[in-house]
């Protein structure tokens, strides 16, 4: 039984991003070392985390709950997506993590809204999640509105996964005639907008076509 409990453990931790097995057998050893207060807390905060933290229902990006009791009638929506938001509704940007996100808020360019994938495209088998929210973003550009989305910018990593989610975005919302552009100049091959320092980030956003 004990062992059942610790495998079950390691497998949820190394759903984390980097972390392997060696890893999550480190924080399991760890977080026994906790006081029983500090356990609790841990606990307390996972457990609680749905009620203050929400995923956008329209652009996946994560934000907290603001009210004061978050369990009562939470928002579907983040500020950016919301009807009064002042974001610019013309361009969404596709970007692949929330950190990204981050990233392209910080150099205070960019005023349009966001799409979070949430990872990229695997030819060889991809979350279902991914293929979904690629739909959900077709859907968002479908919208007869005459705020109608003009330009989508493709702001995935220059990785070959990047390159392939990209290509098949283009390929998808293709019919719809919308404007699409991808970061140019400033990003080197390879690296991840995430790690990008403002000044590159401004160079690729620059220098999209």
């Amino acid at each position: 039984m004990e062992q059942n409990f610790i495998a079950e453990l390691k497998e949820l931790l190394q759903k984390l991003p980097g972390i392997g097995p060696r890893q999550a057998s480190r924080f399991i050893w760890t977080m026994l070392d906790f006081t029983p207060e500090e356990q609790q807390k841990l606990s307390r905060a996972v457990a609680e985390l749905p009620q203050h933290i929400r995923r956008c229902t329209e652009c996946f990006r994560v934000f907290t709950v603001s009210t004061q009791n978050p369990a009562d009638n939470p928002p579907a929506t983040c500020s950016f997506c919301k009807p009064t938001s002042k974001r610019n509704r013309a361009h969404i940007m596709v970007v692949e993590k929330d950190n990204d996100v981050l990233a392209v808020e910080k150099t205070g360019l960019y005023e349009g809204r966001y799409h979070v994938l949430g990872a990229t495209l695997d030819p060889l088998g991809s979350p279902d999640t991914v293929r979904e929210r690629i739909n959900a973003l077709s859907a968002r550009l479908s919208t007869k509105d005459l705020e109608r989305p003009r330009e989508v910018i493709l702001a995935l990593s220059p990785s070959k996964a990047g390159e392939f989610t990209s290509e098949y975005i283009q390929k998808i919302i293709s019919p719809l005639k919308i404007k699409v552009t991808r970061l140019g100049r400033g990003l080197a091959t390879g690296t991840e907008l995430e790690y990008a320092d403002e000044y590159t980030i401004r160079q690729a956003f620059d220098n999209r076509k």
